[in-house]
């Protein structure tokens, strides 16, 4: 077994999201079914987006490396109290009305090192720093991780659809008072 170091970045230094490296490796997970590199999930989108998220005072990234090489990370941000997944979307359960909670934007492992607890221990540390009650992401009907996330204990809440050329997802909550 390889012996993965993990790493967790706040603020500018988060920004390294941005590289070529995590482009890569994204663009690759995103290149396999369901999604298919579908427009949602190209370079250009990815910029825009992370760009902007990047940016939030609660951004977090949690990388993933063996050696040098980056094999996984996973970041989100704070949702206020208000806020819920953009584009159409069910309501936000009635549960985590008055409550702030962490958005889940991605989790990406490099196809040759799954199935080795990397995901989840991304998971787990990203949400660890975080000092909110729930969790949220949003997850494919049709992904592998759809069902990885519900054996986690994450929760169906409702669908989402984020943009107008995504694809359908759901939204599952996960209670970290509970963890």
């Amino acid at each position: 077994m390889t012996d993965i170091k993990y790493q967790c970045l706040t603020g500018d230094d988060a920004a390294e999201v941005l590289s070529d490296e995590y482009i890569r490796l994204y663009l690759e997970n995103y290149a396999e079914p369901p999604y298919l590199s579908g427009p949602l999930y190209s370079r250009e989108r990815f910029l825009e987006r992370t760009g902007r998220q990047v940016k939030n005072d609660s951004f977090a990234l949690v990388s993933a490396r063996d050696g040098s090489e980056l094999v996984g990370f996973s970041f989100g941000l704070t949702f206020g109290v208000d806020r819920w997944w953009a584009g159409e979307a069910a309501p936000a359960p009635a549960e985590l009305a008055g409550s702030p909670r962490f958005a889940v934007i991605e989790l990406d492992v490099r196809e040759d090192y799954r199935w080795r607890g990397i995901g989840r221990r991304l998971l787990e540390t990203l949400l660890a720093q975080q000092d909110v009650p729930y969790a949220t992401l949003l997850a494919d009907r049709d992904a592998p991780a759809h069902a990885m996330y519900q054996r986690w204990g994450w929760r169906l809440v409702g669908a989402v659809r984020a943009a107008p050329d995504a694809r359908a997802s759901d939204a599952l909550v996960l209670d970290l008072s509970k963890k």
